[in-house]
């Protein structure tokens, strides 16, 4: 037997194994290293999740945080609303509607029908704005604005509007919010998209998912005698496996809260103004 040669090919073999092993020793020490992952651009990790999204802006946006309340209709505030027999429920807190003439609004509210009926027939009709529509329920509900954005998840400032099959408004309930009191002035807070890389270290963004929109709007979670607090947010719509959920973040402190986790919301079959996408 050549044992100069055996040697020679042990030897061969040796190295061969040692640097097999020092790469897979590197990778494990780059995939460990979370100053390499931190490397990674949030595009680059959410690709490689195949999340989708529009496009979002790094600008960051400013808002405050009041406090307001649910407020009283008058009868003088709906003396005015012809061609329906209003009621006013809950200590005068809601307006409840029904209409002589059924309205076109079809699916977004975009109707010029309805749309004239918001000028004309609703109470403060242009300081709401249209959220979503529910095939289901046969609803479109419209959120109250504050400060030019919408409040977001809160019966306090919403219209609820009824359809029937041919997607025509046949009654509406209203509630209205009051005139804010801010705690603190208007501040510089986080862009959208450093709202969605917030939701994405959260694990709130599941592989596949589709991030639908972004809007910047209000929410409360904190009431307090003089009316509940209010603070600027990010909602992300996201779809994942046939499920929509929605996802805010504080965009003060980014402090990420599921919503749908907290109650139900949109459906499948809901739809969502266009203007309600990532400004």
């Amino acid at each position: 037997m050549d044992w100069r040669k055996t040697q020679m090919i042990f030897i061969v073999t040796l190295l061969i194994l040692n640097v097999f092993l020092a790469v897979i020793f590197f990778n494990k020490q780059l995939s460990d290293d979370p100053d390499t992952l931190g490397n990674e651009t949030l595009e680059e990790r959410l690709k490689a999740d195949n999340i989708s999204h529009p496009d979002l802006s790094t600008k960051p946006t400013s808002g405050s945080i009041f406090t307001t309340e649910r407020a009283a209709f008058t009868p003088k505030d709906v003396s005015e609303l012809t061609g329906q027999a209003i009621t006013l429920k809950d200590n005068n807190k809601q307006i409840y509607s029904v209409l002589q003439n059924p309205v076109k609004a079809g699916k977004k509210g975009n109707n010029p029908e309805f749309q004239k009926f918001m000028e004309s027939g609703v109470y403060r009709g242009e300081s709401y704005q249209f959220w979503n529509y529910d095939k289901d329920a046969r609803t479109l509900t419209f959120n109250q604005l504050i400060n030019n954005n919408m409040v977001l998840f809160d019966e306090a400032g919403q219209i609820t509007f009824y359809l029937d099959r041919d997607d025509r408004v046949i009654s509406y309930e209203q509630t209205w919010m009051s005139k804010q009191d801010d705690l603190k002035d208007k501040t510089n807070l986080m862009s959208a998209t450093d709202a969605l890389e917030a939701v994405y270290q959260h694990g709130e963004l599941k592989q596949d998912s589709d991030v639908v929109s972004a809007t910047f709007g209000y929410y409360t979670t904190v009431q307090l005698p003089s009316g509940n607090v209010y603070f600027p947010v990010w909602c992300f719509e996201v779809k994942h496996s046939g499920e929509t959920n929605y996802v805010l973040v504080n965009a003060k402190d980014e402090q990420v809260i599921n919503q749908s986790e907290n109650k139900s919301t949109t459906e499948p079959g809901t739809e969502l103004s266009s203007r309600q996408k990532a400004k």
